[in-house]
């Protein structure tokens, strides 16, 4: 799925209680809503670093680009 339909999945999912998260082809890389929405950003993104969000100087701030992000498939991933 494309990365503005998949974000607006999690972001519906996340209206009716559901916790998810995205899962891209890009090695490790997630996308993951932030845990204070909607008093917050929404987005996080998540992949580099163990237990705190990767902040987008972590994967290069320019590189990739968001036609590069939008070139990959995500997949919806239920949190357990």
């Amino acid at each position: 799925m494309n990365l503005l339909n998949a974000v607006k999945t999690i972001l519906e999912l996340n209206k009716q209680g559901i916790s998810a998260h995205l899962e891209g082809t890009r090695s490790g890389t997630q996308i993951r809503l932030n845990k204070e929405y909607p008093t917050t950003l929404p987005l996080e993104l998540w992949g580099t670093k163990l237990h705190e969000p990767t902040v987008w100087e972590d994967l290069g701030m320019w590189n990739p680009t968001i036609d590069e992000w939008e070139s990959n498939n995500w997949e919806v991933k239920y949190d357990n």
